[in-house]
């Protein structure tokens, strides 16, 4: 299963790191850049997008609704977790303040451009970030044992059986 994984993650990354070029090529100005990658970023996010929404289903299956992001993100790393909620913020910010910023309007080509690609970046990084997170998380989750070796749940900080503190690796 993990396999299948790759090939979107390499997508999802990839599309990241276009949308993000031609994020801040029109930060600077030239928005027609946008307009000639749109035709391809705009659909590869649905193309990135369906496996994301599968496997994530898959990672927060056992999962209470309010861990779902936790449970989701368990395999990246801190700054990759915090790099994602930090881009998302960003994409709010983005896509509603800047064209304030810039004036003009939404239906300016600049601020369109500035706006659909910081939420394209956004979609990107989060299906970047859990694709990434299912292809860690496996490991992870078959390691996390109490000191007593009790097999925990994986964003559990005690034993559900004996609430001895969780062995560290």
């Amino acid at each position: 299963m993990v396999v299948l994984i790759y090939p979107f993650l390499g997508l999802a990354a990839l599309g990241f790191l276009a949308v993000l070029v031609v994020h801040v090529a029109s930060l600077f100005g030239t928005p027609s850049l946008f307009e000639h990658f749109l035709k391809w970023l705009g659909p590869g996010v649905f193309v990135v997008w369906l496996p994301t929404i599968l496997v994530m289903n898959r990672l927060t299956r056992e999962f209470k609704q309010k861990d779902i992001w936790r449970a989701a993100l368990r395999g990246c790393p801190e700054w990759f977790r915090r790099a994602v909620w930090g881009i998302l913020g960003y994409g709010w910010f983005g896509s509603f303040a800047l064209p304030l910023l810039y004036g003009g309007g939404m239906n300016a080509p600049g601020n369109k451009a500035r706006s659909m690609s910081a939420i394209l970046l956004t979609l990107y990084l989060i299906a970047t970030a859990v694709l990434y997170s299912a292809t860690r998380t496996e490991k992870i989750d078959e390691s996390r044992r109490c000191l007593n070796g009790h097999l925990v749940s994986p964003i559990a900080k005690y034993c559900e059986e004996c609430g001895a503190p969780i062995r560290v690796r």
